[in-house]
């Protein structure tokens, strides 16, 4: 299953190298055409659950759209990258950079104990910066990500989740962090190619919708693999281009791959969204124990995972976007290799399960 997973990305990754071309303006003119500051938080508890991934948020800025690297208002050596990767300066598309911060934490099913049993899955708390340079049209969309962290007792996971379970009232008391992943840098590298297949209507003030099908490959010890997914949006004034998916941080791609809306638009727009998407994970630190430390305690898992999505956005184009989307995923976990719950208490979900709330704001 992992090599089709492989095959498969590589197909669509190979791609790359063909992009048809795209039509009409990019209205970098328009008032719509500003800066985005986005608040995203990802929780697993909207499915009652409190294990596993359980819990990110970051913080995230988007440029506004520019003609091309040489004209965008960014750092030289962002520019640079931009203009000497492969397939991230093409010709007939528009950039933006963006750059965020982020924290995530898994935790074990049973807070209540201070030693994690062993085979269940250890604490663990990793803050990251990621910066992203992105490349799109109507028709193609391109995303370099680059992302840097620590995972341990620096990334102050425990003190976040203990501030919103005790101190908030928000949850049980979770007694082990003292036994946390050891600390080690992190550094990942990320590249997303999403391509849309079809779409009917009208995409400005009127009823419209699009199929896209996506291609990624990430590298580092916080998450290597390799992932396809299809999506679908229906709405109406939808955003042209590609809405961003549940990120979360160093894992997720930061992305904002939208063109402006004309001037003449409605500031208004509703939209649902629909997704399914495969996963092959060759190695995370998280669940496969460090290869930069001696804390090498592993969690039995799967090579393969799949999640369903499914969401609504509102856009108020003239100030914020407001998302709300829900993810359903396959056991990533061998549930059954995992030690069972004492009396009382809650086994570890062996599913990557969350529902993520995005807020856009427009400056």
């Amino acid at each position: 299953m992992l090599k089709c997973c492989v095959v498969l990305v590589g197909f669509l990754l190979a791609m790359v190298v063909y992009a048809p071309p795209s039509e009409g303006a990019f209205h970098l003119r328009s008032p719509y055409n500003t800066g985005i500051f986005r608040f995203e938080i990802d929780n697993d508890a909207v499915w009652k659950k409190d294990s596993n991934f359980s819990n990110g948020w970051s913080l995230q800025y988007h440029t506004p759209c520019y003609d091309g690297w040489d004209v965008a208002d960014v750092p030289g050596l962002v520019a640079w990258v931009g203009t000497h990767v492969p397939s991230m300066d093409a010709g007939d598309a528009i950039v933006r950079y963006s750059y965020g911060v982020g924290q995530n934490m898994l935790t074990p099913g049973d807070l209540s104990m201070e030693t994690v049993r062993n085979g269940d899955l250890p604490y663990a708390g990793t803050v990251t910066v990621s910066a992203n340079w992105q490349s799109f049209n109507r028709d193609v969309a391109r995303n370099l990500q680059v992302s840097v962290g620590l995972l341990g007792r620096q990334s102050f996971a425990k003190e976040f989740q203990t501030f919103v379970h005790n101190d908030l009232g928000m949850g049980k008391n979770p007694k082990g962090w003292g036994g946390q992943r050891k600390t080690e840098p992190l550094i990942n590298l990320g590249y997303q190619y999403v391509r849309r297949l079809a779409y009917v209507g009208r995409y400005t003030n009127g009823w419209a919708g699009q199929l896209a099908i996506e291609a990624n490959a990430t590298l580092g010890n916080l998450y290597t693999s390799v992932g396809s997914g299809l999506s679908a949006r229906f709405g109406w004034n939808i955003q042209e281009g590609f809405g961003p998916a549940p990120a979360p941080p160093g894992v997720g791609f930061y992305q904002a791959a939208f063109l402006p809306k004309p001037a003449f638009a409605s500031p208004h727009s509703i939209e649902m969204v629909l997704g399914a998407s495969g996963t092959g994970l060759i190695y995370s630190t998280l669940y496969d124990g460090s290869r930069l430390t001696d804390d090498d305690r592993e969690v039995s898992r799967e090579d393969v995972m799949g999640a369903w999505l499914m969401g609504v956005n509102y856009h108020y184009f003239e100030l914020f976007s407001i998302r709300a989307h829900f993810q359903v995923s396959t056991k990533l976990l061998k549930e059954d290799l995992i030690p069972n719950a004492l009396p009382g208490k809650k086994k570890t979900h062996g599913d990557v399960s969350f529902g993520a709330l995005m807020v856009d704001v427009y400056f």
